[in-house]
């Protein structure tokens, strides 16, 4: 059985194979992968849930002085 593709279908492969669409397409997958894997690769300071809100700050920042989270809490 032989495949017979359209011009449509040829041109597209020809657009592909002229344009370098794989080294693209490369260079964006090792960009997102780069973007998922950030911070693993950079170490981050650990985090703690926010007491009375609802996102995650910097644990050394709340130890260092508790008193001031919650009087800045309070003020908001």
């Amino acid at each position: 059985m032989k495949f017979l593709a359209s011009e449509t279908v040829v041109y597209v492969l020809q657009w592909f194979k002229k344009e370098n669409v794989p080294i693209i397409v490369a260079a964006v997958v090792v960009v997102l992968l780069f973007r998922s894997f950030y911070r693993c690769l950079f170490k981050s300071a650990k985090t703690m849930r926010a007491p009375g809100r609802n996102y995650r700050i910097p644990r050394s920042s709340f130890e260092a002085n508790p008193s001031a989270y919650f009087r800045n809490l309070r003020e908001r």
